[in-house]
């Protein structure tokens, strides 16, 4: 077991924030130094962000954030209402029709004494320590029209700990920021980076205004969508941000002390995982099909995909470039929630580590 599990989950006076690596995908846990938690966002399916919450010794939430409804940020929520206490869930009430985000809804709804509240511009949730979570955006008029209503439209949040800020963006865009700069925002110690670090937000006018020391970017290995973008690194560089990121680094593990916040790469745990899976799959007396290399006739033997399926996959990765992870496949037509169950621990991605 890697010693950041064995240590205490909470030090006197310290704020604890851990960004996990979920992949392409946002799921990041708060810590209070009494012991209140709040997770923001949950990661896409598949990467189980619950038994990440469970290693921690976490089983109570006293809030759950939904930044907003797509699927790489509440997918992984539904798993951690069936298997944690939550008290009350947070988010900025705009729906998505799309299956994850009913599953969402409906585990909300099958909690009788879970609060459910809105978050609109102005919220203040004090939890302990004289630390306060507001919530900067959305305002009561919602945007519309936009590249994007609901990543325009994520619950923008700011973390106070004495002199200690740290701003949490969800996959704001250039709109949200703009609509930022007209309040009387100001400089952040920390900033999590909007939308995985994408072109479509991070300006230099608003960068410049949140002036962090310290950039979070989560972000998916190899991901389809080249996030983050180029010219994104290039104008927090400009500014002087120590760049993190969960792709490269790992979970990221963040303490305040009210005074400073120091920052903790965990990539090993990473690794640990992906390579315990991998043995338990050989274990269990097959060998993992690399989804990403594999051959129709390679594809067809794994349980839930015939010759069809396995034909659509080939040729979404032949469009879209390779796969990173397990709740991707669920793009592809004809893959639904039951075929991923049945995938599950059966394939691997050409960004996993072999065996050592």
């Amino acid at each position: 077991m890697h010693p950041l599990l064995l240590i205490p989950a909470i030090w006197a006076g310290t704020l604890q924030v851990d960004v996990l690596d979920v992949g392409q995908g946002d799921a990041i846990l708060v810590q209070s130094p009494r012991g209140k938690t709040v997770l923001i966002d949950g990661g896409d399916r598949g990467s189980h962000v619950a038994t990440m919450l469970a290693e921690r010794g976490i089983h109570t939430l006293d809030m759950v954030v939904a930044t907003h409804a797509h699927a790489d940020h509440i997918g992984g929520l539904a798993e951690v209402f069936a298997t944690i206490e939550v008290k009350s869930f947070l988010d900025a009430g705009l729906p998505h029709s799309t299956q994850t985000y009913a599953q969402l809804m409906a585990a909300v709804e099958a909690e009788p004494d879970l609060v459910y509240r809105t978050a609109r511009q102005g919220r203040v949730f004090k939890m302990d320590d004289g630390i306060e979570l507001s919530v900067l955006l959305p305002a009561e008029t919602l945007f519309q029209g936009t590249r994007s209503d609901l990543n325009a439209n994520s619950v923008v949040l700011r973390l106070d700990h004495k002199d200690i800020c740290m701003l949490f963006m969800g996959d704001a865009e250039h709109e949200t920021e703009r609509a930022l700069l007209r309040t009387e925002l100001q400089p952040c110690e920390v900033l999590k980076v909007a939308h995985h670090g994408s072109g479509y937000a991070s300006t230099s006018t608003f960068l410049q205004r949140v002036d962090p020391d310290i950039a979070i970017i989560s972000v998916g290995q190899r991901n389809r969508y080249d996030h983050p973008d180029e010219s994104t690194l290039t104008r927090l560089a400009q500014i002087e941000a120590t760049i993190h990121r969960t792709d490269i680094d790992g979970t990221l593990h963040l303490e305040s002390n009210g005074r400073k916040v120091t920052v903790t790469a965990h990539k090993e745990l990473a690794r640990a995982a992906r390579r315990a899976q991998a043995v338990v799959s050989r274990a269990e007396g097959y060998a993992q099909v690399d989804v990403n290399k594999a051959s129709i006739a390679e594809l067809d033997t794994l349980p839930g995909i015939g010759p069809a399926k396995a034909q659509a996959i080939l040729l979404h990765r032949e469009a879209h470039g390779p796969f990173t992870d397990l709740s991707q496949l669920d793009d592809v037509p004809g893959i639904g929630p039951g075929t991923l169950a049945k995938l599950q621990g059966r394939v691997r991605f050409d960004t996993l580590e072999p065996v050592e």
